[in-house]
C-alpha cells in the first residue's frame, strides 16, 4: 500500500486526501490546527509544526510521497527541503509555484509568450477587476465601475500590491495539467460558477463548450506546461468571451473542487496520476472520458435558509465525514450530525446530463427539506 502524507488539511487538504482515499492509499493528514476541516477524513492525523524538523524528517522517511496542500511560500520551501534531504518524493513543482503566486508574475509570464489576457487597466474600459497579487481565491477582489472606485479601492488596500483589468462577461472554465516536466495531461475542462463575492460555488465537469473553445482550451495547457515545464499540478482558469478564451490566472498547485468533480464525471483522480508520476508509473496513466456529469456545490444549513454558496464556508466545518447517498445526492463530504439544522457541506451529484443532475440537486433539497422538518425554510440558489 502507498503511504502518503499531506500537508494542510483545509480546501486543498480536503480534496487531497478525499482522492488520496479513493486511490487506496494509507494517509497521514498534517496540519498545525488540530481542527482542521480534514483530519477526520484522513487514517491518520497529526498536529504539528513544519519547521519543527526533529518531528517532520522521520514523518518524510515514512512516506511514499508526500503532498502539499498549502499555499504558504515558508512552508512550502521547508517540504520542499526535507523531500530533498529525506529523498522523498515531493508532489509539487517550487519553481511553477513562485511564479503562480503572483498575479503579476503569472501576468509578465502570459505577455512574454503572447498569451491572449483580458486588457490591463488603465488601458481598458469599466467596469475592471481588483486583486490583491499574491492571494488566491475571492479575498479583497471587487468589481469597480469608475476610476474613482479603483482610486479609493487602492487607498484602502494601500499595502497591498493589486492587478486591475477589464472585467469580462462569460462562463469561465478551468482546467488542470498534470506533468513530470516532459510528459503531459490533461484530465477533463470543467466550468466553473461563482457567487456574488466571486468564490466558486459550482463545478460542473465536464463543461459544456463548443469545440473551438475546447480546443483553444488544450492549446493553452499545452503551451503553458512546456514553459512551466510543470512537475506536479497546475490549474488553468479562463473565460469566454464571444467564443476567445482569454486567460485569468494559473495555480501552481492542486486546487479544490475541481480533481473531486473530474473523479465523479470521469472516474481519473488526479492524485493517484500526479502518484504514479512521481514513482515512475507513467505507463498506468489513462485519459478518459466522461461517463456522466457531476455537480459539486457547497451548501450551508441555517437560520432558516439553504444556500449554494462559496467555498469558504468548508474551512470553518470540523468533523468532516463523507456520505453516501446523503439525502438522495450521490456523495456529501459534511459536518452534518443527525438531525442538525445548522451545517454546512459539499453536495456531489451525477446524471446522464447537466440537466439531469441538476433535478437530482433539486430532489436533494426537496428530501432535505422534508426529513429535516424544514419545508419553509427558504432555497438560495
Amino acid at each position: 500500500m502507498i503511504n502518503i502524507l499531506v500537508i494542510g488539511a483545509k480546501l486543498q487538504g480536503v480534496e487531497a486526501i478525499y482522492l488520496a482515499k479513493k486511490a487506496g492509499y494509507h494517509v497521514t493528514a498534517l496540519d498545525h490546527n488540530g481542527d482542521a476541516p480534514g483530519r477526520d477524513l484522513a487514517d491518520e492525523f497529526i498536529k504539528a509544526d513544519v519547521f519543527d524538523e526533529e518531528e517532520m524528517l522521520p514523518l518524510f522517511l515514512k512516506a511514499d510521497v508526500v503532498l502539499p496542500a498549502i499555499e504558504d511560500h515558508e512552508v512550502i520551501a521547508k517540504v520542499d527541503e526535507y523531500g530533498r534531504k529525506m529523498g522523498t518524493k515531493i508532489m509539487f513543482d517550487v519553481n511553477a509555484h513562485n511564479i503562480s503566486r503572483s498575479k503579476h508574475r503569472s501576468i509578465e509570464l502570459f505577455q512574454k509568450n503572447r498569451l491572449p489576457i483580458p486588457a490591463i487597466y488603465p488601458d481598458c474600459v469599466f467596469p475592471v477587476i481588483l486583486k490583491p497579487d499574491g492571494e488566491s481565491g475571492s479575498k479583497h477582489v471587487k468589481k469597480a465601475y469608475c476610476r474613482r472606485e479603483v482610486e479609493e479601492y487602492l487607498e484602502t488596500h494601500k499595502n497591498i500590491h493589486t492587478v486591475i483589468q477589464e472585467y469580462l462577461e462569460g462562463a469561465s472554465y478551468s482546467l488542470e495539467v498534470i506533468g513530470d516536466g516532459k510528459r503531459f495531461y490533461f484530465p477533463q475542462i470543467t466550468e466553473v460558477i461563482v457567487d456574488d463575492e466571486y468564490d466558486c460555488k459550482r463545478i460542473v465537469a465536464p463543461a459544456n463548450m463548443e469545440a473551438q473553445e475546447k480546443q483553444q482550451m488544450l492549446e493553452i495547457g499545452q503551451r503553458l506546461a512546456e514553459i512551466l515545464k510543470i512537475k506536479g499540478i497546475f490549474d488553468i482558469e479562463v473565460i469566454s468571451q464571444a467564443g476567445k478564451l482569454k486567460l485569468l490566472e494559473i495555480d501552481a498547485r492542486l486546487p479544490s473542487q475541481t480533481p473531486i468533480s473530474v473523479y465523479h464525471s470521469t472516474g481519473m483522480n488526479m492524485v493517484e496520476m500526479m502518484t504514479a508520476l512521481a514513482l515512475g508509473n507513467a505507463e498506468s496513466i489513462r485519459i478518459l472520458p466522461a461517463k456522466q456529469v457531476c455537480l459539486y456545490q457547497q451548501i450551508q444549513v441555517c437560520d432558516g435558509k439553504i444556500k449554494v454558496t462559496g467555498e469558504h464556508i468548508i474551512g470553518s466545518c470540523r468533523q468532516l465525514k463523507i456520505c453516501k447517498r446523503f439525502f438522495g445526492c450521490t456523495e456529501a463530504i459534511t459536518d452534518y450530525e443527525e438531525g442538525s439544522r445548522d451545517w454546512k457541506g459539499i453536495i456531489i451529484v451525477t446524471g446522464e446530463t447537466e440537466q439531469q443532475a441538476h433535478e437530482t440537486f433539486l430532489k436533494f433539497i426537496q428530501q432535505l427539506k422534508k426529513e429535516l422538518g424544514i419545508e419553509d425554510w427558504e432555497y438560495i440558489e
